[in-house]
């Protein structure tokens, strides 16, 4: 994980850098299907041209089979010839650059002294974003919420012995929102699971779940008071629901007052700049964050 945080930084500043590219995902539910088949396509020019592309097939009922929603392959192919150089599991690879991409979005943006750590959510995202973010903040404490108590405290003894501060199974998910310096939403919720109301000045968001124009996991209202940022602004406007909201309510103008995080890398654009600022990092998932996390397994497998 730490290793992939730093990976996901290279990334992030190479897009900006003209050095990877990528289209929207392209989605396709099935008829009578509970879930969706999705495609992401991804291409390094430099240093060494290469093609990356991931194929998941994203079932909604695996949860309740002991299985990770996100099944699928990872492809890494020559960027010249287009020969195949690894095809990797999908559901590993997506699992640590998530939540990887979030701890660089948090060393980036949330205050040095941050304590408290909440998660919202209990699956797969959770266990990732728990160990995650604890590597680039020194919290004393860690809330965790889910659908129900008894969800969260069953995460929570599952967790505890490997965890590197106590943590606990919060009242609510208004109470470990209120509570925290560094937020962590890991839903498939359409509805929002945290309003802005419970958010204290100086809080950092990572907003994770539920990309889907129709769905909304955080409150929409949350855009007009936060420093914003994104992995990438094209695919903030095409499938981030509760980002189009705002917009349409007159939260927020557009687009252009969301930064990327490759922008704050490579010093486009400035972050937090006081203390008392909420701030807010909305993750889509990126072809490129696959594609770099495949190139950096294969170097290493090397």
């Amino acid at each position: 994980m730490r290793e992939c945080i730093a990976v996901m930084e290279q990334a992030l500043g190479d897009l900006q850098r003209g050095f990877l590219s990528h289209p929207l995902r392209t989605v396709w539910v099935p008829p009578d299907v509970n879930g969706a088949t999705v495609w992401r396509p991804a291409y390094r020019s430099a240093p060494k041209p290469m093609f990356g592309g991931k194929l998941l097939f994203v079932l909604n009922d695996n949860p309740s089979r002991g299985l990770d929603s996100h099944q699928g392959q990872v492809i890494l192919a020559d960027g010249e010839t287009g020969q195949i150089r690894a095809l990797l599991d999908a559901s590993a690879v997506t699992g640590i650059r998530t939540a990887a991409v979030s701890a660089l979005a948090t060393r980036l943006l949330a205050r040095e002294d941050a304590q408290v750590l909440a998660i919202v959510g209990t699956g797969v995202q959770a266990r990732k974003h728990l160990e995650s973010i604890p590597l680039v903040r020194a919290f004393t404490r860690v809330l965790v919420a889910g659908r129900t108590r008894d969800h969260a405290e069953r995460f929570v003894d599952s967790v505890a012995a490997q965890t590197p501060c106590p943590v606990a199974a919060a009242e609510s998910v208004e109470h470990a929102s209120r509570a925290a310096d560094v937020l962590v939403t890991v839903t498939d919720s359409p509805t929002p699971v945290i309003s802005r109301e419970w958010l204290r000045p100086g809080t950092h968001v990572n907003a994770v779940g539920a990309s889907r124009p129709w769905a909304w996991e955080i409150d929409p209202k949350i855009y007009a008071d936060a420093v914003a940022f994104c992995d990438r602004r094209e695919s903030l406007c095409a499938e981030a629901g509760e980002y189009l909201r705002a917009v349409a309510d007159g939260l927020i103008a557009g687009p252009e007052q969301i930064g990327e995080l490759g922008e704050l890398i490579v010093g486009k654009r400035k972050g937090r700049t006081s203390a008392d600022q909420i701030t807010l990092f909305r993750s889509l998932g990126l072809a490129i964050e696959d594609l770099a996390a495949a190139e950096f397994i294969v170097e290493r497998s090397g």
